[in-house]
């Protein structure tokens, strides 16, 4: 990572072509409930950001009803969702993926980045497996620039008290990460040594594969804890899929039944991903404001 850049100069300028800035805002917590209307999407997966939307509609009449926000702020939010929805509900497949791609393209150059007078950890990212590479480089970069930026500029950009739900959703819904993430490296592990411990026992051939060719090998500087948390999460994940690699090898477990896993894993981690790179475009706002 060799170009210093100032955050105002270099990094603001990137949120026109991804989606409207002011025509989102995430001062909620998680939603209360989700409005029952055709799911549209930004081509990242199925439907996050419609999901996203509705939960901010949620959020809006929450914080109206409990008297945090008057009913013209509300009308306000909502109109931004609109904006928003209909955005989306109104390309065409082919540029929501090109979408999706440039965020990627973005996302990279944001880690090729150096932020003057931040304090970071360096860490070394190994994926070994390709279906996480996109979910990597499609958020990370966005959650990793937005958790510096909530500690900066979160209280002018938020308020005290919605920084505070903004922050604790996040906070609830990684720490609900890493328990699944745990328990399915847990169950992994366990499964394949009593499986290879098993098949030792009979005389079968094993096999033991591994990955010679990465799909991701790079290193990159954390700003926060948060964000080493999430790295945490998907290099454990991968050592997941090394598991289920072996399970696949050796005939105990359909590539099928190991997709369906990784799904899950995905569709879980999706919404960190939407409200993150969301919350990190409002954050932006007050960047170039200043």
């Amino acid at each position: 990572m060799s170009t210093a850049t100032n955050e105002e100069t270099n990094v603001a300028g990137h949120a026109a072509p991804e989606l409207d800035s002011n025509a989102e805002d995430v001062t909620g917590a998680a939603g209360t409930g989700l409005a029952t209307v055709p799911m549209v999407t930004d081509g990242a997966d199925d439907g996050e950001i419609e999901r996203e939307l509705s939960e901010m509609e949620a959020d809006a009449a929450t914080l109206q009803r409990e008297g945090m926000i008057s009913e013209q702020e509300a009308a306000e939010k909502r109109e931004q969702v609109a904006r928003t929805r209909k955005f989306f509900r109104d390309l065409p497949p082919a540029e929501r993926a090109a979408i999706v791609q440039r965020r990627r393209e973005i996302g990279r150059q944001l880690m090729e980045r150096q932020l003057s007078g931040a304090a970071v950890v360096k860490a070394a990212v190994r994926l070994n497996h390709t279906r996480l590479k996109p979910l990597f480089e499609q958020w990370w970069p966005y959650l990793n620039r937005m958790s510096i930026n909530m500690q900066r500029f979160g209280r002018s950009t938020f308020g005290a008290q919605d920084q505070g739900m903004v922050t604790g959703w996040f906070e609830k819904q990684v720490a609900d990460l890493e328990a699944y993430v745990d328990e399915q490296l847990e169950v992994a592990s366990g499964f394949r040594q009593r499986t290879q411990a098993e098949m030792t026992g009979r005389g079968d051939v094993v096999f033991v594969p591994t990955v010679t060719l990465p799909s991701l090998d790079i290193e990159v500087e954390a700003y926060s804890r948060f964000s080493m948390r999430l790295l945490s999460l998907l290099l454990k994940f991968d050592r997941v899929m090394d598991n289920f690699d072996f399970l696949v090898w050796n005939g105990i477990r359909d590539q099928s039944d190991m997709d369906e896993e990784t799904s899950r894993f995905l569709r879980k981690f999706h919404p960190v991903g939407v409200r993150g790179y969301m919350t990190h475009l409002r954050l932006m706002t007050t960047v170039r404001g200043r």
